[in-house]
């Protein structure tokens, strides 16, 4: 069985818009040592068809097939419990990454003796066809208990141990488990470390989960001051 030292794991549903760049933009990775583990949550459009496709070019891409819709949180349990990598890079299926995310996020994790990171994104907006580099806010404990400072979950990593002591993302929550999840690692004791690099794109188009919360996200952005 060949070495792992990192996985992606991620989330799908109806992405078929999405789906081939984003798992391309892992399987292009400068770290070839990594592994996919695709979660299709009852998707009705292509994506499956597309994911299978993709996985006997490259057997790297892995694939669980739920018959029934479970929720982000669930796919992100499933796919971190079968993942062999040390190191865990959730994604979504609409973000692809950037082709230095797992070298950068490996390093950085060694370097600053850390157990989380998490660096920037580069936002899309795909109706305007314009890319934007998002603030930044450098991690600060105090801020983290009140705003949700990490630009997403797709631009971070983190040692497996984290997930299985955390005990994994809380499937009662449908919008913001990541933000759980941070939380639950800072409460632990766990370090974090930021580094203003950009890991992926974050793709803003009307069908996405979190749609509703990107103005208040930009107007907050706007009128926050950041801490260094």
């Amino acid at each position: 069985m060949n070495r792992v030292k990192a996985s992606f794991v991620l989330p799908v549903k109806n992405a078929e818009k999405f789906i081939e760049k984003t798992i391309q933009s892992m399987l292009f990775q400068t770290e070839k040592e990594i592994e996919i583990i695709a979660v299709n949550d009852h998707s009705q459009d292509k994506s499956m068809e597309i994911i299978k496709k993709l996985s006997v070019k490259d057997p790297r891409l892995k694939f669980i097939d739920l018959k029934n819709g479970a929720g982000v949180a669930v796919a992100r349990n499933l796919g971190t419990k079968l993942a062999r990598g040390e190191v865990i890079l959730p994604t979504d299926a609409d973000d692809p990454n950037f082709s230095n995310r797992v070298e950068i996020s490996i390093q950085n994790l060694k370097k600053r003796n850390a157990d989380i990171l998490y660096g920037n994104l580069m936002r899309l907006y795909k109706k305007k066809g314009k890319k934007k580099i998002r603030h930044f806010q450098n991690y600060n404990a105090r801020m983290l208990k009140y705003i949700n400072i990490i630009p997403h979950s797709g631009a971070s990593a983190y040692y497996k141990y984290v997930f299985n002591k955390v005990g994994g993302y809380d499937e009662n929550i449908k919008v913001g488990e990541d933000y759980d999840f941070w939380l639950k690692a800072q409460e632990l004791g766990y370090k974090f470390c930021s580094e203003n690099i950009p890991l992926a794109q974050y793709t803003m188009h009307p069908g996405q989960v979190t749609n509703t919360n990107n103005l208040e996200i930009e107007l907050l952005e706007k009128n926050i001051t950041f801490i260094k």
